[in-house]
């Protein structure tokens, strides 16, 4: 009866994990990226009528969340959690899975003393958000309202996993506005392969290396090694119990 029981929880284990590796399987493989080809990308809302929320970094990505909208040559994507639109022609044709490092999050943006957030590039959307001693992840630029500064450059910067704005004469970081972001490695690692190769690469070498398949068998692995030694123990005939035969012979007389 135990045996028949254990074999039953044993079962049902297995139908669960068949319903469970196809939904990790996917989790785990189904993000896609659209690699930023071109230097003036921006990232737009996803309105009726996109405006521009921020500049793109060309050869970084962005994640795909519907293809070619309503057929408007816009994708519905995402930057670092950030939602919004990005023009069709102004990425790769084609998307790559399980990019490592696919945003650029290397730099912060350190606000004045007395400083505020903004809702837009734009003096009168103000936000009662005190911008000074945040960690405010920089996104990317966008020309906005300039006022009385020399500039009419303001920083996009993540906060709360939203996104705003300040201008760049109110931070530390004016030197922004003559840097450029590095490429993405995967970028390097193809403009080294192309030297090598004479001007070519390989599709095999644009895209990034995945463990996604390795985990999944070391799962597989970890747990089915325990049903069998299980199933062994439970159905291992039992031993055979040695007859004395000295006993045998001497009970005889």
């Amino acid at each position: 009866m135990k045996r028949i029981v254990a074999l039953i929880l044993i079962l049902a284990f297995c139908l669960s994990l068949t319903a469970f590796l196809p939904a990790y399987s996917a989790a785990a493989e189904d993000t896609s990226y659209y690699e930023i080809t071109k230097d003036d990308t921006y990232l737009y809302t996803n309105s009726i009528s996109p405006e521009p929320q921020f500049k793109l970094p060309r050869t970084y990505y962005v994640e795909l969340v519907k293809a070619n909208v309503g057929g408007s040559g816009y994708h519905q994507v995402k930057y670092n959690g950030i939602p919004g639109l990005v023009k069709a022609d102004e990425v790769s044709a084609t998307t790559v899975a399980n990019v490592q490092i696919p945003y650029y999050t290397a730099t912060f943006i350190s606000a004045n003393a007395g400083q505020y957030l903004y809702a837009n590039p734009d003096f009168s959307t103000i936000t009662p958000i005190q911008a000074e001693g945040l960690a405010l992840i920089y996104l990317g630029k966008i020309d906005g309202e300039q006022k009385n500064y020399k500039s009419k450059t303001w920083f996009a910067v993540q906060y709360s996993n939203q996104v705003y704005y300040i201008h760049s004469q109110m931070t530390e970081n004016i030197d922004l506005l003559e840097t450029s972001i590095p490429l993405h490695p995967n970028a390097a690692t193809a403009t080294s392969a192309e030297v090598s190769n004479g001007g070519t690469t390989t599709e095999e070498s644009a895209q990034p290396a995945s463990s996604v398949d390795i985990v999944r068998i070391l799962l597989i692995v970890g747990i089915f090694v325990p049903i069998v030694i299980i199933l062994v123990v439970l159905f291992r005939p039992p031993k055979k119990r040695s007859r004395n035969k000295s006993g045998d012979d001497e009970g005889g007389y």
